[in-house]
């Protein structure tokens, strides 16, 4: 007989991020083997320690098109032989660039992981880099600029960190190059690239999955054991903020504004980090922020706004984002501007309290699988972190409170933020700024 009441909810079981066994292989790699019993696709990351300000400044997007072209064949397997052969395995493997690290990353059936994992080596350490392969990913990176100048929210967010960074920084500009730098190199130079910087030291290598019957480190010391490294010595930015200024890019007609208001910030290192987090989360991280409650909710003015953070090894930024009817661009800019201002507004206990069960109750859906593992890891061990921060943070955000909230945002987030608005140029007169061409990236 099925009954019609509802199960009750009960107290969510305490959880806690997978631990890691940690190796390190005489070449210097540092290798965290998360056991993960029941998953059954195995997922390896490796992290290679190469900022992007390792890139000579006339050919910024290398690593970009270097990471993109790993995957067209090595040299033991050639062009499509290396996908074919991959694909018997079971494998997909990826990659791509932050300004912190080169991310390679292979997901595979634990029943090919011994097959596939040589593959990812050679990637790796010995991709062909064929001419007419990296000449066709040039030409991918040149027409997704393209689209990125085409499509107003995708410029919007191309266009923050130059806001937020003094361009005396790499970390002002796009990960993957402008058209200028793209033209300054070809293949010999991609390939000269990889082999001076992609190198052992430093890097880090996160396997996570079902390990039954299997010795994960056995297979990194195979494939990755005689791996030298060349002895490069990276450098990772502390990039100065630029001075913040509106900006308005001409958009003739557009019926919705892409609106940006971003300032520097932290990273996790901070110790207000925990604090910090859970200030954002209160203003835009959730559907109840105030600055969606505000301006979506109460106003319609949006589908949607959000504040979201980024952490570099050094520093980092926050930005607010969304888009708005044109009509309301300029209300809106003031709207989320009164409600940053959180010294005249401070948090509640009640605000804070649901910012904190959010970011730390839904952990266990976000690492549920072994790639969800394995990304967060890979993220930790660009910014010098390691897995026992994501349990650490946990327990200081358990401990955040209002007034900790409150000061840590008012400390860090500026006054007088940079504001880029990319709509209709009638917009000039409400934000009080001269409409500008679409600048080429």
């Amino acid at each position: 007989m099925m009954s019609s009441r509802r199960p009750r909810l009960g107290r969510q079981p305490a959880w806690s991020f997978p631990a890691a066994g940690e190796h390190q292989l005489e070449n210097g790699l540092t290798v965290w083997v998360f056991d993960l019993p029941g998953q059954y696709v195995i997922s390896a990351t490796m992290a290679l320690d190469l900022p992007l300000s390792a890139e000579p400044a006339a050919r910024e997007g290398i690593a970009n098109i270097v990471a993109h072209t790993l995957d067209e064949g090595t040299l033991s397997h050639p062009g499509a032989s290396f996908t074919e052969t991959l694909e018997n395995t079971g494998a997909v493997i990826g990659a791509g660039v932050t300004y912190l690290a080169t991310h390679v990353s292979i997901d595979v059936p634990v029943t090919g992981v011994v097959d596939a994992f040589p593959l990812f080596a050679d990637a790796i350490r010995t991709p062909a880099l064929a001419d007419d392969d990296v000449l066709r990913h040039i030409g991918l990176r040149r027409a997704e600029i393209q689209q990125v100048m085409a499509n107003s929210a995708q410029l919007a967010a191309a266009l923050v960190p130059g806001a937020v960074f003094s361009d005396a920084f790499r970390t002002s500009r796009a990960t993957g190059g402008t058209t200028d730098t793209l033209d300054a190199f070809g293949a010999d130079d991609v390939r000269a690239f990889q082999a001076a910087h992609y190198s052992p030291k430093g890097a880090t290598l996160v396997v996570a999955g079902d390990f039954a019957g299997l010795d994960p480190i056995a297979l990194a010391e195979s494939a990755f054991g005689d791996w030298t490294h060349t002895g490069i010595a990276t450098h990772h930015e502390d990039p100065a903020g630029a001075a913040p200024r509106r900006r308005l890019i001409s958009r003739p007609d557009a019926v919705q504004a892409d609106i940006r208001i971003a300032a520097p910030a932290i990273d996790r290192a901070d110790p207000r980090w925990p604090a910090f987090q859970v200030a954002c989360s209160v203003l835009g991280g959730t559907f109840q922020s105030r600055l969606n409650t505000e301006l979506r909710e109460r106003r319609g003015f949006t589908y949607g706004v959000y504040m979201s953070t980024t952490q570099l090894r050094h520093g980092g930024y926050a930005t607010v984002g969304g888009s708005f009817r044109t009509d309301v661009a300029a209300e809106a800019v003031t709207e989320a501007l009164r409600l940053l201002d959180v010294a005249a507004k401070p948090f509640t206990t009640a605000e804070v309290r649901r910012a904190v069960n959010f970011l730390t109750r839904t952990a266990p859906l976000r690492y549920a699988t072994a790639s969800g593992v394995s990304q967060q890891a890979i993220v930790l061990a660009s910014m010098g972190l390691d897995w026992r921060h994501i349990d650490e943070s946990a327990t200081q955000l358990a401990e955040v409170t209002a007034d900790d909230a409150t000061a840590a945002f008012t400390e860090i987030w500026p006054s007088n933020p940079a504001v880029l608005v990319v709509g209709d140029p009638a917009l000039a007169d409400g934000l009080g700024v001269e409409a500008e061409p679409t600048p080429d990236l």
